[in-house]
């Protein structure tokens, strides 16, 4: 697939590119600055792109004139509660650009893979999150709200929704397995996958308890995510989890 990779400088982003190329992508890097792009990823990108990730309509230009079929934004960083930040901007201006560059050109909406939280997972008592025990980055159910609004028909969208998400090394391999990472996870759609039913028992904090406790259990390597994302893609529309909220465990810890 050709792939609009937003977000190429940063910590998940730089480890996106080369996982990407990995496995089989042609990858197109939108960036603001381009001086921040080491040498070693501009060899692995198809194109590079300057641009703002608040900027909708340069989004769909470069959607449309290099003729991408995915998305993935890993560009923004979410705000604690009570903070402000750019990342509500650029996630509508990511999803407006996927939807107008569909209509515009006709044919099947963009898969599209967006960074959120992994608050915004169903918690053990339904129907509530995780980030109604934990509410730290209130921000992503406002973006959930937001995607769910757009027709499946426009936009074939999953949030990533991962919890602490560490490098196992702080250099980034431009060399990377294909497919290798990608197997140390298990994934679950909507709820945590391999969720523990530790401490719910306790009268009236149980669950909440319960989120605390495991929440802990679900840091995961940067490098097997990224691995994860791009071994998905290529799936296309036909991945399961198209409009889903997707967290992951690492195997050992799901044991």
């Amino acid at each position: 697939m050709r792939v609009l990779l937003l977000g190429a400088t940063g910590n998940v982003g730089s480890r996106l590119l080369p996982s990407l190329v990995a496995h089989g992508h042609e990858v197109i890097v939108f960036v603001r600055n381009t001086s921040k792009l080491p040498t070693e990823a501009t060899s692995c990108a198809t194109a590079v792109v300057t641009g703002s990730a608040t900027d909708s309509d340069r989004i769909k230009e470069t959607i449309l004139s290099n003729q991408c079929d995915a998305i993935i934004n890993a560009a923004g960083v979410a705000p604690m509660l009570g903070q402000k930040g750019e990342l509500p901007a650029i996630f509508k201006a990511v999803s407006k650009a996927a939807v107008e560059a569909r209509k515009e050109r006709g044919g099947p909406p963009l898969r599209c893979w967006f960074l959120s939280g992994f608050g915004i997972m169903e918690s053990p008592k339904k129907p509530h999150m995780l980030i109604d025990y934990v509410p730290i980055f209130t921000i992503h159910r406002q973006n959930l709200a937001y995607i769910r609004s757009i027709p499946s028909s426009e936009l074939a969208w999953s949030l990533f929704c991962a919890n602490q998400m560490d490098p196992r090394s702080p250099s980034v391999n431009y060399n990377p397995k294909p497919g290798v990472e990608a197997d140390n996870l298990v994934a679950g759609v909507e709820s945590p996958p391999a969720w523990s039913k530790t401490m719910q028992w306790v009268p009236l904090v149980g669950t909440y308890l319960n989120v605390l406790m495991q929440m802990q259990h679900y840091f995961t390597p940067l490098e097997d995510c990224v691995d994860f994302i791009a071994s998905d893609l290529a799936a296309g529309l036909e991945s399961e989890y198209v409009g889903h909220r997707v967290g992951v465990k690492s195997k050992a810890k799901a044991a």
